[in-house]
């Protein structure tokens, strides 16, 4: 048994090369009839975080993420394998370069190097 708020939700998630992620703002649970409920994935992004808080904030920043063209497959989605991943942080399997966890990072990294004297 876990307690899923305290053990999981906010802990900072690392991908396989110690990269931080970003934080667990929202999960998805299984609860298959008549067996105990299992955590599934674990979300990573502000729309997650968002519909954690109220449905319409997370609508609002979805709407957001759209809007500047960093909506593709966020939030982030992250398989939950086992509580033998949990310690004072989140161990992830992925690379952060095979998700969508620095879409934001990519973009102004974009933006920025359209700027005159940046480079």
């Amino acid at each position: 048994m876990m307690d899923v708020v305290r053990d999981v939700l906010n802990k900072p998630v690392v991908d396989r090369n110690g990269r931080e992620m970003g934080r667990v703002d929202g999960i998805l649970m299984e609860v298959p009839a008549g067996e105990a409920p299992r955590l599934t994935e674990i979300l990573i992004g502000p729309s997650a975080l968002g519909y954690r808080l109220h449905p319409t904030l997370g609508r609002w920043i979805a709407a957001i993420e759209y809007a500047f063209g960093v909506a593709h497959d966020r939030p982030v989605r992250i398989e939950f394998t086992g509580p033998s991943e949990i310690a004072r942080q989140i161990q992830s399997d992925l690379a952060i370069s095979e998700t969508a966890a620095d879409a934001v990072e990519r973009r102004l990294r974009a933006w920025i190097a359209k700027i005159p004297g940046s480079g």
